[in-house]
């Protein structure tokens, strides 16, 4: 096996789960039904970063105000509809399987909470990870990827040393930076190539 770390965490949106098509597809939708002119393209270099940051920078600043309203619409018709048709990349259900019976995995995403467990159920995921968190604005120890990291290295007394995340953005990248963990550059995902990784890979199954 490639990996000799014994924890790897993953990310989830581009680096398990192809999930740009039907984010872009829902975030369309919602700036149509409430009439409002997106200020940028949305493409794949929008995935990522938690929602209300993902709105705000695609509003218009006389829109602002109608973030929340965006933020709403988005929850009930993604997490109603298209969360269930986003598709895991290929090869993602056997590597998994296999890294599980020698490695202890984790998945720590910007994504909401319920999504993520519709997600990780639908494509039948779930028991490969020993546990998963999602970011939380309003809980310190979830405010950030940075914070959230590290707060489960803590939490589960795991050794940072003994420890690589796995995700596909300059941002994944700074959080494992930040808590001096090894940080593996899923090539396959939407951030461009982080050449300071200590791997960058283009398929998922590499990493056996």
């Amino acid at each position: 096996m490639l990996i000799k770390e014994n924890n790897l965490i993953f990310d989830l949106d581009g680096t398990l789960f192809d999930s740009a098509p039907e984010i872009i597809c829902c975030i369309k939708k919602i700036f149509e039904i409430n009439n409002i002119k997106v200020k940028n393209n949305i493409n794949h270099s929008i995935i990522g970063p938690p929602l209300k940051d993902t709105l705000k920078s695609l509003v218009q600043k006389k829109d602002i105000n109608k973030i929340d309203g965006l933020m709403s619409d988005f929850i009930e018709l993604y997490d109603s509809k298209y969360c269930y048709k986003t598709k895991l990349y290929k090869n993602v259900r056997e590597t998994l399987e296999i890294l599980r019976r020698e490695k202890r995995l984790f998945l720590i995403t910007n994504k909401r909470l319920v999504p993520t467990k519709i997600m990780l159920e639908n494509k039948k995921i779930i028991n490969f990870f020993e546990n998963f968190f999602c970011v939380d604005a309003n809980d310190p120890k979830k405010k950030d990827k940075t914070t959230l990291i590290s707060s489960t290295i803590s939490d589960l007394n795991i050794d940072p040393m003994n420890t690589i995340y796995i995700g596909d953005t300059k941002g994944d990248f700074e959080a494992s930076e930040n808590n001096n963990i090894k940080f593996i550059y899923a090539g396959w995902g939407y951030g461009e190539s982080i050449d300071s990784a200590f791997l960058c890979l283009n398929n998922i199954s590499e990493l056996i």
